[in-house]
């Protein structure tokens, strides 16, 4: 043990063995502020059951378009052989396009969602040990005091009873 500790105040000595996890608690701290607008983008979220309503729907389309395609190579014939053909192939190969090109760009416009899926999948792994961690904190606290004083019942969240406790003692810390 450090014997600088020794010569320290019981409160001052403690202060100093946790005095290496402060920039860890201010960034823990700086965590509950992105909480609230995490909320904000789980609203967002709502965008995704009329998408896949309309994408069922034109499942069905498509799957009605299957036959249709089969003919596409005898309209192709028709259409070199008697040219007023040609217009009607023309808008069947011009609807097919419009639709095609709709769904390219529909699904262009999910990539940020996406993206953020990944980017979520991503934070999930780098928090993994959080809970772990603070489990072995709680436990490791019951060591130190009684059990039912100071107890961490807040849950995993930033609202429970503790978290509450910490920001009303540390206003602008979470």
């Amino acid at each position: 043990m450090d014997e600088s500790l020794v010569s320290l105040q019981p409160d001052q000595a403690v202060t100093k063995v946790f005095e290496p996890m402060k920039s860890a608690q201010d960034k823990l701290a700086r965590l509950a502020k992105v909480l609230e607008p995490m909320g904000q983008l789980a609203l967002l979220a709502d965008v995704f059951e009329p998408i896949r309503a309309f994408q069922e729907q034109l499942a069905d389309v498509a799957a009605a378009f299957e036959p249709v395609k089969a003919v596409r190579s005898h309209l192709e014939n028709l259409a070199n052989r008697f040219d007023p053909m040609r217009a009607f192939q023309s808008e069947f190969e011009h609807v097919a396009g419009a639709f095609h090109g709709q769904l390219v760009q529909l699904a262009t416009a999910m990539q940020p969602a996406t993206a953020f899926q990944d980017e979520l999948a991503h934070l999930v792994r780098a928090f993994e040990s959080a809970k772990a961690l603070q489990r072995r904190f709680v436990e490791l606290s019951r060591a130190f005091g009684d059990a039912g004083k100071g107890d961490f019942s807040g849950g995993d969240d930033a609202s429970g009873p503790r978290a509450r406790q910490q920001r009303e003692r540390y206003p602008g810390k979470g």
